[in-house]
């Protein structure tokens, strides 16, 4: 009988009991944020439309460039037969012999000098389309983090209950 009455005096049930679990606000936060670095495309249908506009002016980009880097008049300009990326712009590789013969917006020159890395103006608009998708991403992320940060806002008393009860646990 002893053993009984010692086992519920250690018995922590008490506080897990006092917990409250928040299912909902843990739902909504579990299923906007994937990780630290993540917000899931569904967090709101505004996110999801704007990730999808920027899968496709990507698209419509490496179209653009691709057809360009494999055509005759500009695949043969360039140091290498790739892609790249400057200043969150997309470029071709151009040897610098050829500068006058690629038009576009030079954004940066190899170490040597022997290549710039050159925008072409067949994709200036749609690099600007996408850096203001990336901007409307970004905003759209903090409104999202601002709504759950407001609705757990409201559970202020319980969050801080719960906090006690976890640290003394």
């Amino acid at each position: 009988r002893r053993e009984s009455s010692d086992l519920n005096q250690d018995c922590l049930d008490h506080f897990f009991n006092e917990l409250e679990p928040l299912t909902f606000l843990n739902n909504d936060i579990q299923r906007c944020i994937i990780s630290d670095e993540e917000m899931a495309d569904d967090a709101s249908p505004a996110l999801k439309s704007i990730r999808r506009d920027i899968r496709i002016t990507n698209d419509r980009i490496h179209q653009q460039l691709n057809s360009m880097v494999n055509s005759q008049s500009v695949g043969q300009k360039l140091q290498d037969n790739i892609i790249t990326m400057r200043n969150g712009r997309y470029c071709l590789p151009v040897k610098a012999e050829y500068r006058s013969q690629v038009q576009g917006m030079i954004h940066d020159q190899s170490a040597s000098g022997s290549t710039l890395f050159i925008e072409p103006m067949a994709v200036v608009k749609l690099n600007n389309d996408l850096r203001e998708l990336d901007i409307k991403e970004g905003e759209e992320i903090e409104r999202i983090l601002a709504e759950l940060s407001a609705q757990a806002a409201n559970y202020l008393t319980e969050l801080t209950e719960n906090i006690r009860i976890l640290s003394h646990l």
